[in-house]
């Protein structure tokens, strides 16, 4: 088994885990439908109401899809982004994730809304995927690539002439402060992303692989976060019964936690940038 065989296994294993987390705080009554989705809320720049939705407008921002488009989410979690679009824009919509959680409650949603021509499915992004797409689409998932060049590389080739992938992910700077580098450490950790490019790594990438950049949007500016003097105690709790629980070996939980809270922190202080790119096939 290869490196990035036993990472890909990491990455699923603790999906796994935290959607047992959330299935039990839906049994609670504290959460929604499974198939909501897994990225985060965005204050609407248009005046619209803060929701996980706000980025399947923006992220369509710069470019036009043909008529009945073929697209494939790349990391798709539960399917919620193709179950909020595909109606939208018609066309073919097949999403990918390791997680067999995530692909039964997916396509269970799927097909509680008669949709008939959308699907998840299991399976990596750096695999070769069936094609071609008119739109590739990966959000805050490219991020778990151990070799995110090669990963573009990968989808890039799957793409139609003239179609376009983004990437909507979390990038460090390029100069973090030491305090901050120390953070973003945190953040990759608890997160499983092992590379996590900056802004210039990814345009490098997605250059590499024979796409011009059409559309960038920091979306920093519109996330929800907490400054680090609101979130240093329960860090530093998260952090103690991270390193507790991982004796055991189910941190996953506090470790998600931990890094959610540096990452929140970091959008604060600019050490991390959530950021829109895409790029477009000749």
């Amino acid at each position: 088994m290869t490196s990035a065989d036993t990472h890909r296994r990491d990455v699923a294993r603790y999906y796994r885990w935290l959607d047992r987390l959330a299935w039990m705080r839906q049994k609670r009554g504290e959460t929604g439908s499974q198939a909501q989705p897994v990225h985060r809320p965005l204050r609407d720049p248009a005046g619209g109401e803060t929701s996980a939705l706000v980025i399947h407008r923006l992220m369509r921002e710069g470019f036009t899809l043909p008529a009945a488009p073929r697209v494939l989410d790349a990391g798709c979690g539960y399917g919620a982004t193709m179950l909020d679009l595909a109606p939208q824009l018609g066309g073919a919509w097949r999403g990918i994730t390791l997680s067999s959680i995530q692909e039964q409650r997916g396509n269970a949603e799927i097909a509680a809304r008669n949709l008939h021509d959308v699907r998840v499915e299991i399976g990596s992004y750096d695999n070769p995927q069936p094609g071609p797409h008119d739109w590739v689409y990966g959000i805050e998932s490219l991020i778990h690539s151990p070799d995110p060049a090669a990963t573009i590389a990968n989808l890039a080739r799957g793409l139609a002439p003239g179609g376009v992938l983004t990437v909507v992910d979390d990038m460090p700077v390029e100069n973090p402060t030491p305090d901050q580098a120390a953070r973003i450490a945190t953040f990759t950790r608890c997160w499983r992303c092992p590379a996590a490019p900056t802004r210039a790594g990814w345009i490098a990438a997605m250059q590499a692989a024979g796409l011009t950049i059409i559309h960038e949007y920091d979306l920093t500016p519109l996330v929800l976060s907490r400054s680090l003097s609101e979130l240093a105690a329960p860090m530093a709790a998260r952090a103690r019964e991270a390193r507790f629980k991982r004796l055991f070996g189910f941190g996953y939980r506090s470790e998600a936690d931990l890094g959610g809270m540096a990452l929140e922190t970091l959008h604060r202080d600019g050490g991390i940038q959530y950021r829109i790119i895409s790029g477009r096939r000749a």
